[in-house]
């Protein structure tokens, strides 16, 4: 998942700056200090920092930091606490399809995508609730998708610890916005009791309101 090839490291504290001054990133990193922080202590990789990881090592300030050079003790400790979780994270983020909760965290990592996804949130909410789907919600749905790192969000699946109606807004969506009669939906089986938010079109863009 994060290359190892040494030819342009650079110190982590630089790398901690240009990753915290950049919207998403910043997010994710104060994502990955507050979810990362117990996994020294239990040696063990919670959910929460492995999504927090896997949002922060999709942008490229983000794999920066898991590639820098260490100038003191607790810097090589974050170092230590991301290889307990190596395994772990790019065994999710090899998956052909993620869970919808992961994916946006992929995307809010995103500044572009952060900000497509908040228009979705703003402007479908009457498709979310089976209303009807708006001309300026067909119009956030499809800026959302053409974003790169909106993605995983085309593909991910409701894995049914959503804060939200995931399967329920993807047939709203189908019916409402694309005229599609919903098709028969098979479910994710993650284990895990954490909860997250999201949203795709053609087939699969899932949301909440993402609030």
């Amino acid at each position: 998942m994060w290359n190892t090839v040494k030819s342009s490291i650079i110190r982590c504290e630089e790398a901690k700056l240009k990753c915290a001054f950049r919207t998403g990133c910043g997010t994710a990193l104060q994502h990955y200090f507050t979810g990362c922080a117990p996994v020294l202590e239990d040696n063990d990789c919670s959910e929460s920092c492995q999504h927090a990881l896997i949002a922060l090592t999709s942008t490229d300030e983000g794999k920066e930091l898991m590639t820098c050079e260490c100038e003191n003790e607790l810097c090589l400790q974050s170092k230590q606490r991301v290889e307990i979780c190596r395994s772990s994270v790019t065994m999710a983020m090899n998956k052909t399809r993620v869970s919808c909760r992961i994916a946006t965290w992929i995307c809010n990592a995103d500044a572009l995508c952060q900000t497509a996804l908040a228009y979705y949130n703003k402007y479908c909410k009457s498709m979310f609730q089976g209303r009807k789907c708006t001309r300026r919600c067909r119009n956030s749905i499809n800026i959302l998708t053409r974003q790169e790192k909106a993605a995983r969000l085309n593909t991910c699946q409701c894995d049914g610890f959503e804060e939200y109606d995931c399967k329920g807004i993807h047939r709203n969506m189908n019916l409402l916005c694309f005229g599609k009669i919903h098709h028969g939906y098979r479910d994710i089986n993650i284990e895990d009791d954490r909860r997250n938010k999201f949203l795709t079109p053609n087939t699969s863009l899932r949301g909440d309101g993402v609030r």
